[in-house]
C-alpha cells in the first residue's frame, strides 16, 4: 500500500510539473551514429570527423532541438571506434542499432563502408560518408549516400592537369597499398595512358606502419618522371615530400585530397610551392561564410585539445543535411524514407554549407564543384 501511494505522489507531481513548467519536459531523442579510428594512427581523422558531428549536433540543441512530425527532439552523437578496420566498423553498426536504434550511420572510411554495406540495408541504416571508393554507389544499396565525389573522378582531374599544366610525357606513382590508394593509381593509369603519358615508375607504401619511403623515392628517382602522383594521407604524404627533397627531387608532385591541413603543417610551404591538389570548398580565399564561422567560433567554443580540419567541417554539414531531411521526411527513424528526402534538401543553407555538396544523384554519388588548386606562398589558389 505505501508502496503504491508513493508512486502515486511521483506521477502526480511529474503531471503537475507538465501542467505549470511544460518547457521541463524532456525531449525525445534522435540518435546518430559516428564511427571511426579514434585511436591508433588515424586517431585525428576519425576525431576531426567526431567532433564535426558534436558541433553540429550542440548547435541545433542550443536552438531548442528540432521538431519532426511535431516532436521536438534533442539530437545525440553516439561513437564507436573501429581503428579503422572494416570487421569493427561492421561491430559497431549492429551496437548501435541494438543499443540506440541508430537509423543514421556516418562512415568516411572506404575501407570500412564496403564492408557495413553488406549489413546496412538488412538492419535498416542509413550510412552517409565521403567515403571514396567508387564501388560503394555500384552495387544498388538503396541506403548510402556518398557526401563527396568519387576517387575515379579525383584521380582522372588530377592526371589531366598534371599533363595540362606541367606538360607531362612521363610520370611515377607513389600510392597506400589500400583501396584509395590503389583505385586512384588504377584510374591515374587509364587516363594517363589515353593522355599519352607513360608511367615510369609505380611504388606502394603503407601509410598506416611505414614512415620511411626512401626505398620507393629512391627508385622513383631514377626513373626520372616529369610528375610524381602521390596518394596518401597526410603524415604519409608529408613524410614521403620531405625525403623526395631530401634525395634531390626536384620533380612536380601532384596529392591527392588525403593530404589535408595537418599535411601542409608538416610538410611546410616552402616544400609544397607549386604542387597540385584539388582545390575543395573549404579551401577557398576567402573561405565561404560557414567554413569561417566554424573555424573561428563553433569550433573554438568546444575547447577541443585537436586542431580543426577538414574532415570535420564534412561531417558538420552531414548532420545538419541529415536533420534536414528527416523533417522533410516526417520521421527520424525510418532510414527510407531519409533517404528518399535527402536529396531534396541539397544544397543547404549557406549557414551550414561547409563542405559544398551541390546535389545527391540518384545512386548516391556526391557532386561537388571543386577546381585545381597550386600551392603558391604557402596558399592553395585556383589556376585556370
Amino acid at each position: 500500500m505505501l508502496e503504491k501511494m508513493k508512486r502515486a505522489v511521483v506521477i502526480f507531481w511529474i503531471l503537475a510539473m507538465i501542467i505549470v513548467f511544460p518547457g521541463t519536459v524532456i525531449s525525445a531523442e534522435i540518435n546518430i551514429g559516428v564511427i571511426g579510428p579514434l585511436t591508433g594512427p588515424a586517431a585525428y581523422f576519425g576525431l576531426d570527423c567526431l567532433h564535426g558531428a558534436e558541433i553540429a549536433a550542440k548547435e541545433i540543441n542550443d536552438e531548442g532541438g528540432v521538431v519532426v512530425a511535431g516532436t521536438n527532439y534533442k539530437v545525440k552523437i553516439h561513437k564507436y571506434d573501429d581503428e579503422g578496420t572494416a570487421a569493427k566498423a561492421v561491430a559497431g553498426m549492429q551496437r548501435l542499432k541494438d543499443r540506440y536504434n541508430t537509423s543514421v550511420i556516418v562512415q568516411n572510411q572506404s575501407a570500412c563502408i564496403l564492408g557495413m554495406l553488406e549489413k546496412n540495408e538488412a538492419m535498416g541504416v542509413l550510412l552517409i560518408g565521403f567515403f571514396r571508393h567508387p564501388e560503394a554507389t555500384r552495387r544498388g544499396n538503396k541506403l548510402v549516400l556518398r557526401h563527396h565525389h568519387t576517387i575515379k573522378e579525383e584521380a582522372q582531374h588530377l592526371a589531366e592537369a598534371a599533363t595540362k599544366y606541367f606538360k607531362a610525357k612521363t610520370y611515377a606513382s607513389l600510392s597506400d597499398v589500400g583501396d584509395f590508394g590503389k583505385t586512384s593509381a588504377e584510374i591515374h593509369k587509364e587516363t594517363f595512358d589515353k593522355l599519352g603519358v607513360k608511367r615510369v615508375a609505380n611504388e606502394w607504401l603503407d601509410m598506416r606502419s611505414q614512415t620511411d619511403f626512401r626505398g620507393q623515392l629512391t627508385k622513383i628517382k631514377g626513373a626520372n618522371p616529369d610528375v610524381i602522383m602521390i596518394t596518401a594521407y597526410d603524415e604519409a604524404t608529408a613524410g614521403a615530400i620531405k625525403q623526395a627533397r631530401e634525395l634531390g627531387i626536384k620533380t612536380p608532385i601532384v596529392v591527392s585530397t588525403g593530404f589535408q591541413s595537418m599535411g601542409e603543417k608538416l610538410t611546410g610551404p616552402a616544400l609544397l610551392e607549386g604542387y597540385l591538389k584539388i582545390l575543395e570548398h573549404q579551401d577557398q580565399i576567402p573561405p565561404p561564410p560557414a567554413v569561417e564561422r566554424y573555424k573561428t567560433k563553433l569550433y573554438p567554443a568546444m575547447s577541443y585539445k585537436e586542431p580543426a580540419g577538414p574532415y570535420g567541417l564534412s561531417v558538420y554539414q552531414q548532420v545538419h543535411t541529415i536533420i534536414l531531411a528527416m523533417k522533410k521526411a516526417g520521421t527520424t527513424t525510418d532510414a527510407m524514407k531519409i533517404r528518399e528526402e535527402a536529396p531534396l534538401v541539397i544544397p543547404v543553407p549557406e549557414k551550414y554549407n561547409t563542405h559544398g555538396l551541390l546535389e545527391w544523384k540518384p545512386d548516391g554519388n556526391g557532386r561537388k564543384g571543386d577546381k585545381i588548386g597550386q600551392y603558391r606562398n604557402g596558399k592553395l589558389v585556383p589556376i585556370k
